[in-house]
């Protein structure tokens, strides 16, 4: 099985191809994987670098050089962050499967098994490139004074649409991750879901709290 048809069948047959990988892990069709992805959510910090400006209070003169480091980072970022957070999550899913009695390999089995269930979070990174493109250039003023002046930008329609996009995209991550956990790590069909489903916990949970922090609920 080529990689393409590997990457078409965790779309259209999860169970089935997740086998495949489980069996024969590639870990450098992951890599590709995560580095399209990562290349994504680095296109997207670049474009909201240039549609949102944050205006820190007292600091108005600050030095363009400055404005462009802090963009330079948000690329950076974007392009460093997937492969750390590929790495992490990995080893944490790994040692609870084990904890439960897996026996499934962290490489190159789990962490190729991994790599592929990213698969649908390349369509949020063009989701969030096809966003930055549209909306209107925003100005935000950060001060002691002003507290909320985040909510303007998490209350945008975009941004809403966004977040919500995500969280689909990271439950279906999690249908893919819960048949390939219970392929390589050969454990109960209750342990794979509840396993799986700890990414997408974790990220309606800071999305909530988020919100919550800044006034929206």
């Amino acid at each position: 099985m080529s990689f393409i048809e590997r990457v078409k069948g965790t779309i259209s047959e999860p169970k089935k191809t997740m086998n495949t990988v489980s069996e024969q892990p590639m870990i450098e069709e992951a890599v590709m994987i995560i580095g399209i992805y990562a290349i994504l959510t680095a296109a997207a910090a670049y474009m909201q670098s240039y549609k949102i400006t944050y205006v820190f209070e007292g600091l108005d003169n600050m030095p363009s050089s400055v404005q462009s480091f802090m963009s330079i980072s948000a690329i950076v970022a974007g392009l460093v962050v997937p492969f750390v957070l590929w790495f992490i999550v990995t080893g944490i899913i790994h040692l609870l499967s084990m904890a439960v009695g897996g026996e499934g390999k962290f490489y190159p089995q789990m962490i190729t098994i991994v790599g592929f269930s990213m698969i649908p979070m390349i369509l949020n990174g063009i989701i969030s490139i096809g966003l930055f493109s549209i909306i209107e250039p925003m100005t935000i003023t950060i001060s002691p004074t002003n507290p909320m002046a985040m909510k303007e930008l998490y209350s945008s329609p975009s941004f809403m649409v966004s977040s919500i996009a995500g969280i689909i995209l990271q439950a279906w991550s999690a249908i893919i991750l819960y048949f390939g956990i219970r392929s390589a790590h050969k454990i109960s069909n209750n342990s794979s879901a509840v396993i799986a489903a700890i990414p997408l916990a974790f990220s309606v949970i800071s999305l909530i709290w988020t919100f919550r922090g800044i006034g929206i609920l």
